[in-house]
């Protein structure tokens, strides 16, 4: 057992604490309108651009390796897929209202 001089802290020194109570403070806390609000699932057409934008990195990946094993009609139809896969994510992340701008560009 120890003596009660082992266990009095020195001057100065603070024991460390173990659990501490949390502090809730009125003010920092915001009120429910300003929290972060769930994130909600991503609509049909943000998920099938989402998909499209996978088509076109696999196909950006597929012609470097055409390229690499010197096959040029492989590496132009997977630059093509690439490019038409991007097209139709921008056109699906347009909108029906987007469209006709993008079109026009």
């Amino acid at each position: 057992m120890r003596s009660p001089q082992h266990t009095k802290q020195p001057q100065g020194e603070a024991q460390l604490t173990l659990v501490s109570a949390p502090e809730v403070v009125p003010e920092k806390i915001a009120p429910a309108a300003v929290r972060r609000r769930p994130r909600t699932r991503m609509g049909r057409n943000e998920r099938m651009a989402e998909r499209l934008d996978m088509i076109a990195i696999q196909a950006d990946r597929d012609a470097a390796a055409a390229v690499m094993a010197h096959d040029d009609v492989t590496a132009r139809e997977m630059l093509e897929r690439s490019q038409a896969a991007r097209k139709a994510a921008s056109l699906l992340r347009a909108g029906p209202s987007g469209v006709r701008d993008l079109l026009a560009s």
